[in-house]
Parts: structure tokens; C-alpha cells; sequence
């Protein structure tokens, strides 16, 4: 595994919380997140928690992204909790995102290729979309792994083979 263990937490992530994870690759150093949506619908599935994952790499814990730059390294990323159950996602910081909406993105679409000939479009809430705005993620559930597997990929980062 590319993520290094940091805590443990049986609290749900909530709209607002900035969250830390840390790559081997990257000792002393942490990567940033922020929870932007717990209610995301995928299909049949509800209460999804939506991220952005930042492109930015900090000294220490307190050294947030400028977030109303919205630098994000990867697309938003769909996801359950495990991340903070399992230790890997830390919250460090909580944002009111009423206070500051210029944190978050004017809409979330997602792609999902469904057919061989075609590719559908869908925002956070399954409504699907014929003009998608960029940037496009992934219409499926994610976990911690697929988080560390895409930054990884993105950062030139060998994946881990667990």
C-alpha cells in the first residue's frame, strides 16, 4: 500500500471537512482533500460522500491549499468512508462551505460509459446531463484505494500491488 496509516475515526465525514492523506513517496508530507457532498446519489445508491482532492503537497497538517483557487489534482471522486474509518484520511479542519461557496465548483458531472457506442453524463444528484463541464469524473463508487491508485497515477507514483 502507497497510503501511510495516520488515524482512525468513527465520525462520517461532513460538507466542509478538509481531510489529509499521506503517500510513502512523500515522507513528512501530506496531500489535501475536502468533503464537498454527503449526499450524492450513484444510480441506486445514496448518501454518497463527494471529494476533491487537491493539487497541492503540504509541510504539515496545517498547511491547507489555497481553496478558492480550486487546484484539484484529480477530478471529483466519488466515495465511501473507509478512508477515515480505516486511518488513511485524517480530518485536520472544518470549512463552512455557506460562508464560502467560491470553495466549491458551480456543478459536479460525471461520466459513465455505459453503452459501447455512447457515454452517458450525470451530476452529484443522478440527473443526467447532455452538456458535461469539465472536470468530468467518474459516475461509480470509490474507495481510499482508488483515491491512492488515481493520485498515484497522476504523480508518476508506481502503484501498489496489494
Amino acid at each position: 500500500m502507497n497510503l501511510v496509516f495516520l488515524k482512525k475515526s468513527r465520525k462520517k465525514p461532513e460538507v466542509g471537512d478538509v481531510f489529509v492523506f499521506q503517500l510513502i513517496f512523500e515522507p513528512e508530507q501530506y496531500r489535501f482533500g475536502m468533503v464537498v457532498c454527503t449526499t450524492m446519489k450513484i444510480v441506486s445508491m445514496e448518501n454518497v460522500t463527494l471529494v476533491y482532492i487537491y493539487d497541492h503537497l503540504g509541510n504539515n497538517k496545517d498547511d491547507h491549499p489555497d481553496f478558492s483557487k480550486k487546484k484539484l489534482l484529480l477530478p471529483p471522486q466519488a466515495i465511501n468512508n473507509l478512508g477515515w474509518s480505516s486511518g488513511f484520511f485524517e480530518t485536520v479542519a472544518h470549512l463552512d462551505l455557506e460562508v464560502h461557496p467560491e470553495y466549491r465548483l458551480p456543478q459536479h458531472h460525471f461520466r459513465w460509459p455505459v453503452h459501447a457506442n455512447r457515454t452517458d453524463y450525470f451530476d452529484e444528484f443522478n440527473n443526467e446531463i447532455t452538456t458535461p463541464i469539465e472536470p468530468i469524473g467518474m459516475h461509480g463508487l470509490g474507495n481510499y484505494r482508488t483515491v491512492e491508485d488515481k493520485v498515484c497515477d497522476k504523480l508518476g507514483y508506481p502503484l501498489s500491488k496489494d
